[in-house]
């Protein structure tokens, strides 16, 4: 039978996988948003991340009330702060997945053609998803160790290959603005866009680290 601190544990990391899930839920809608050309999707994901503050507030919450009650020892309170600061990097992962959604539905209402952009930017799209999706696997701590690990490896080649293929965006966009005569606003956002996408696969990585920190402890900085 679990102790009441354990039923404490179990229950806020139930609610922060709640969390994760939402935020990959929203980046999901973006990514389909932007495969389909259905701008809906992207209002969509823009109302499902919407409410990520305050749920990682009452998270919070919940972290400290458990904090001034049980007073944890040094493995559970590595815990704790652990989720306090993931609990932030939600948040920011949310408020990156709804300023790229704006600006995405913002770009398709103008009739934009990508043109040969498409293709890396539908692999940054994929890449940005695959890492929070592992992500958000990593957050349940009742997995193996080394579920755990392979899950972190998974995210990190994740954010190497968003970090080539955003330097490919970025090559394609100054070649195009060099060799055509166009209006250089649009090529401007989807570069913003694809920062931010790269920017979910760093956020990601973030959490990562302190899911290991959590479960393995030692130095933070290793990771």
């Amino acid at each position: 039978m679990l102790s009441n601190f354990e039923e404490k544990l179990k229950e806020i990391n139930t609610m922060m996988r709640d969390l994760a899930h939402t935020v990959v839920e929203g980046q999901r809608l973006n990514y389909q948003g932007f495969k389909d050309g259905d701008m809906e999707k992207f209002t969509e994901a823009r109302a499902m991340v919407k409410g990520v503050g305050a749920k990682a507030n009452e998270i919070d919450q919940e972290i400290i009330k458990t904090l001034a009650l049980f007073g944890p020892e040094a493995t559970e309170l590595r815990e704790m702060v652990g989720y306090l600061k993931i609990t932030n990097e939600l948040v920011n992962t949310a408020s990156t997945i709804r300023s790229y959604a704006k600006n995405n539905k913002s770009l398709m209402a103008g009739e934009f053609e990508l043109g040969d952009l498409y293709t890396s930017l539908m692999a940054l799209h994929a890449s940005a998803l695959e890492s929070l999706e592992s992500m958000e696997k990593m957050v349940d701590l009742a997995q193996s160790g080394e579920e755990i690990r392979m899950r972190y490896r998974t995210i990190k080649v994740e954010e190497s290959k968003g970090d080539d293929l955003y330097s490919i965006v970025q090559k394609d966009i100054s070649e195009m603005l060099c060799s055509v005569n166009i209006d250089p606003i649009d090529y401007m956002t989807i570069l913003k866009m694809a920062r931010k996408l790269e920017h979910i696969s760093d956020h990601a990585v973030n959490v990562a680290r302190l899911i290991l920190f959590i479960k393995f402890g030692g130095d933070l900085e290793s990771y």
